[in-house]
């Protein structure tokens, strides 16, 4: 009796079932990484709130927010000019106990600057919380004595013109919610707190250690965790960096400049890696979505805590 040979696939076949294959695959990449995307959004999102319900705690025990910076020109410990706004402790370190961090700000040293090497333990610890997965979580800082570095994607809201908080280009600076030293109760807040924006997001720059990359992030200036609302979020137009821009292949999609100036004069926008805009907390506690394709003097009114503006639908 003869046995009947089983049949294997020919090439031509293999080679169907694979192009099936692969189509298929392209079909649905797009669709996980648009479902792993909404997934990080919504994370960054509830980071948020987290915050946004922190920094409320903040305010019901201190009677207003935390600090843009805790020392500033002049004050104790300050040595010169050039060491005015970049070692300074900030709303970041300030936020601990009420982000369930207390034993790491427990281990703070407020009488230090945290670039002093008594810091580097806190300053090396990466809080989760602070960082987007969008952007990579690139937070938090290595271990340079040299200059002090917060890393992370959430910052504060530094009001509408510059970081010194002067009138530019024509603008009048109207108000923010957090300043130099201290900040606003929420009473000082004229504007409302639905109209105000408390935080916002921000890329971090892929830096090396060292001065090179402080740019629209956390590290920047009073310990830097600020942002104006000179520029749309997202905008083409450059950040203002008066010291220094990261290489070129550091930047992470940041456009920045460094003309001639001072500290005072620069101006960091609100960015994301999200598509179409970024994640902001208002004063209320409220997280919005804010399209890059706002009117500008709307985003300017809604960073200011006492300009007055009449803003209608954002």
């Amino acid at each position: 009796m003869r046995r009947q040979r089983s049949r294997g696939f020919t090439l031509i076949e293999l080679l169907v079932v694979i192009a099936i294959i692969a189509v298929l695959i392209a079909l649905l990449l797009p669709a996980v990484q648009q479902a792993r995307e909404a997934a990080r959004r919504t994370q960054c999102k509830n980071q948020l709130k987290q915050l946004g319900l922190a920094m409320h705690n903040y305010h019901d025990n201190a009677k207003q927010l935390p600090p843009g910076t805790v020392k500033w020109i002049g004050d104790p410990g300050r040595t010169g000019p050039t060491t005015q706004y970049y070692d300074d402790h900030c709303w970041y370190s300030m936020m601990g106990p009420y982000i369930d961090q207390a034993p790491w700000y427990a281990n703070i040293n407020f009488n230090a600057q945290i670039s002093d090497v008594s810091n580097d333990a806190v300053r090396r610890t990466k809080i989760a919380l602070y960082g987007c997965p969008t952007d990579g979580m690139k937070n938090n800082e290595w271990a340079s004595n040299t200059w002090a570095r917060w890393r992370g994607n959430y910052v504060v809201n530094w009001g509408n013109t510059n970081y010194g908080q002067q009138a530019s280009g024509g603008v009048n600076f109207g108000g923010a919610p957090f300043s130099y030293r201290g900040s606003s109760g929420f009473s000082a807040i004229t504007d409302g707190l639905s109209n105000t924006l408390m935080m916002a997001e921000v890329i971090t720059s892929n830096t090396t250690p060292g001065w090179g990359g402080p740019i629209s992030e956390m590290q920047i200036s009073t310990g830097g965790q600020t942002f104006n609302g000179w520029l749309t979020p997202n905008s083409a137009a450059c950040d203002l960096a008066w010291r220094i821009c990261p290489a070129a292949g550091d930047l992470n999609g940041i456009s920045c400049c460094s003309p001639a100036g001072n500290d005072v004069s620069q101006y960091f926008t609100s960015r994301s890696k999200h598509v179409g805009g970024v994640q902001v907390v208002m004063c209320d506690g409220a997280v919005r979505f804010i399209s890059n394709n706002i009117d500008l003097n709307v985003w300017r009114g809604l960073t200011t805590s006492s300009g007055g503006e009449v803003l209608g639908d954002f």
